[in-house]
Formats: C-alpha cells, structure tokens, sequence
C-alpha cells in the first residue's frame, strides 16, 4: 500500500541530492509531486524518466529568493492540481570560508535561499495548504541551526534562522490542522559536502536517501501526532 497516494507534494530543489532523493520517495509513496529547480531542464529529465516508470511527477522552474516567481509557481501548482498537501523546502546553497572572508554576496546568497526562500514558498503556499486540514510543511534544516561550526558563519545564520521560522509556524499553523516539521540532518553525501575538501570516513556520512526515509515517516504519522524537530546523525558520529 501507498501511503501517500492522492496527495499533492512540491519539493524545492529537487534536481539533485537531498531534494532529488525526497521527490523520489514521495513519488514512491504515491504522492503526485511537482519538482522545483532553478534547473528546468534537469527537473524535466527526472521528471519525464520517473514518468515512464509509473510515477506522477511534473517539473516547474523558480527560483525560491524571488517573490514573483514563487507566486507564479504556486499559481500553476493550484491550475493544475487544485490542491496542495506537502510543501517540501529544501533548497538550499552553502557558503564554506571564515567570518572576516565571508563577503556580502556571500552573505546575500545564504539568506536568501535558505531563508526567505522558506518564507517565500511557505507564504505562497498556504492559502492551498489551508483548502483542507491535514497540511504538511517540511523545511530541510540542518544540524547548522542549532550548532555553531566555524567558516559557516552565513550558512548558520539562515539555518538558524529557518529553524526558528519553523517553530513560530508549527505554533501558528496548529489551529489549521498544518503540521510543521523541522529536520536537522547531519552531514550528507552531497555536492555541499565536497566544498569542504574533507575525506569523508566511511560510515560517518548520511546519504540523501536517509534524510527522504525520514520526510516519508514524519509525513505518514497519524493526524493526532507530529514530528516537529528530528535531528539525524550517522550512527557513528558526524565528521
């Protein structure tokens, strides 16, 4: 049995990695899911292959830091659905250099991505979320919003920043039947990783399929309970 099957979903930055990963188990699990991504062409080729293999998918193109074009991407997702379920935020950048290096692009590039982007799509995104209790909102945090790492000044700020943007929406959101669920994973095998320039234990490293088998769990909890904030660690410990 599916056990998102009926359910509507979009994943922001689903065209490689963490988001990649999570639309596909979505897909899995039966949801009709939209892929978001900067890189239409990329989202359209996933999109089109997961397709032929039984799957309903659909790629759009936005990119979450400008407000126009998240209202036109939730716009389309209500013509051609009418509906929305699970909102998925997760895209996101990573900037890896010390404070006094960390330029004012830099600076912008975190906020708004990992930030206002959250901002963006989750305010766009309600007026869908509210057509029917039993919402979803999934922001892909990090271990980075709550922890101070160093030469991650930017990064933390948004993640901090994001995590406790989730914390005022689960309170507010909870007279609406929207459930609001931070995860915080740890290090993931990702592009992001590899700016670290680390050699990277085995073992000690998550893959983008452990942090989609999470989204997939917190989403199919019984409406009487809610996973508001999952920290996911390799067993063995972090880098």
């Amino acid at each position: 049995m599916r056990r998102l099957e009926g359910k509507v979903a979009l994943v922001t930055g689903a065209s490689r990695g963490i988001g990649c990963a999570i639309a596909r188990a979505l897909l899995d699990e039966g949801a009709h899911t939209f892929l978001v991504s900067r890189r239409r062409e990329a989202v359209r080729k996933l999109a089109a292959a997961w397709n032929a293999a039984g799957g309903r998918a659909e790629a759009l193109s936005a990119d979450v830091t400008r407000e126009r074009e998240v209202n036109r991407l939730i716009a389309r997702v209500k013509k051609r659905s009418g509906r929305l379920d699970i909102l998925i935020n997760n895209a996101g950048v990573f900037t890896y250099k010390p404070f006094e290096k960390t330029t004012l692009e830099d600076w912008r590039s975190n906020i708004d991505t990992n930030l206002t982007g959250t901002f963006l799509c989750t305010r766009a995104a309600l007026p869908l979320l509210k057509r029917k209790r039993g919402g979803h909102i999934l922001n892909i945090i990090s271990v980075a919003g709550r922890e101070a790492y160093e030469n991650c000044s930017a990064y933390c700020a948004s993640k901090f920043g994001a995590l406790g943007l989730s914390r005022v929406l689960a309170e507010e959101l909870r007279p609406f039947g929207i459930r609001v669920t931070a995860i915080l994973p740890g290090p993931v095998r990702t592009k992001m990783i590899q700016k670290l320039g680390l050699r990277v234990p085995k073992g000690r490293i998550l893959e983008p399929e452990d942090v989609a088998r999470t989204v997939v769990e917190a989403l199919t909890q019984p409406q009487r309970a809610s996973l508001e904030e999952i920290v996911l660690r390799p067993a063995r410990g972090s880098l």
